[in-house]
């Protein structure tokens, strides 16, 4: 599996939807991310591994005797234990002000075999997360942690209107996020390289001396 899910680093988030569409029963709005999750490091290549999930909220205090300390422990432990290349795939159940993703998390689980976080929450430390390596798909960048804790781990959740369950694979890049049926994993890289040589065929004919806007119908039905 490890070896499949490299190939797919070749290619960017919407050429692999585009061939899925081709592979998969899916609905074609469904399995990928909408506004307003986006890249916060756009220049940081594709990410791709198998999902590990949990939820957290923020905006509420502490119980008496609640250790913020141990916030993060159980996400380390799942991330631990998870097949690697991992992503994990956070939703922010009261969409609060804190940041649960800087330096010190993203170096934790970078060093732990994963790529990168998506999220409907905020995240910060851009600049040092940068120069991890580590990618962030967010809602927004924030400044505080504030009581950000994680409520659950290892279940459902839905991230910008894209659900994942945990095990799923996921590939991510400046365009944002999208689900692979563990499934079509390894016949997508020959899908996607059909796409791609069907849109260059189109296009090298729009880009050349020959181009008729007459025949676009015809040309498009062809490709």
């Amino acid at each position: 599996m490890t070896t499949d899910l490299d190939a797919l680093r070749a290619y960017d988030t919407p050429t692999l939807a585009n061939a899925l569409l081709g592979l998969s029963d899916r609905p074609a709005n469904a399995g990928f991310t909408r506004p307003p999750i986006h890249s916060i490091l756009p220049d940081l290549p594709a990410m791709v591994g198998h999902v590990v999930t949990c939820t957290i909220v923020s905006d509420s205090p502490f119980a008496e005797g609640e250790d913020p300390a141990k916030a993060m422990l159980p996400l380390y432990d799942l991330v631990a234990g998870a097949p690697t290349p991992s992503i994990i795939v956070v939703q922010d159940l009261d969409q609060g002000a804190g940041c649960l993703w800087g330096e010190v998390n993203a170096t934790i689980c970078s060093t732990l075999g994963c790529e990168g976080v998506v999220t409907d929450g905020l995240v910060r430390d851009v600049p040092d997360v940068e120069r991890v390596g580590f990618r962030y798909l967010a809602r927004g960048v924030g400044v505080s942690r504030a009581w950000c804790r994680i409520v659950d781990v290892d279940v459902p959740v839905e991230v910008g209107g894209m659900a994942v369950s945990p095990g799923d694979i996921v590939h991510a890049d400046r365009h944002g996020a999208l689900v692979i049926p563990p499934e079509h994993v390894a016949a997508l890289p020959a899908a996607a390289d059909a796409v791609t040589a069907k849109e260059d065929r189109l296009l090298t004919w729009v880009r050349s001396d020959g181009f008729d806007p007459a025949e676009l119908e015809a040309r498009r039905a062809q490709h």
